[in-house]
């Protein structure tokens, strides 16, 4: 099993090509810290894609009450380490 600081990279490398192909943006426009209402700008469809998309690519399901607690990219990598243990 991999080290879960490898893992977490990973993770976090997979949101962003995720986020960004959704977005249609650049990676690079992508940082840990940005928070997903103010400075993401997804629409409702575009999240609604991103999720299901992380959701396939992971294996999980991600429960609106949980995404509800989601503020910024560095949440949602660390929501995707708990369920997909």
């Amino acid at each position: 099993m991999g080290d879960y600081n490898t893992d977490r990279e990973q993770v976090f490398a997979d949101v962003i090509r995720i986020m960004a192909e959704t977005l249609e943006i650049s990676p690079e426009e992508i940082t840990a810290d940005l928070n997903f209402n103010s400075d993401l700008p997804f629409d409702s469809l575009q999240l609604y894609e991103f999720v299901i998309d992380v959701e396939e690519r992971y294996n999980i399901r991600l429960p609106d009450e949980v995404l509800d607690q989601v503020k910024t990219v560095s949440d949602i990598v660390d929501v995707i380490m708990k369920l997909k243990k």
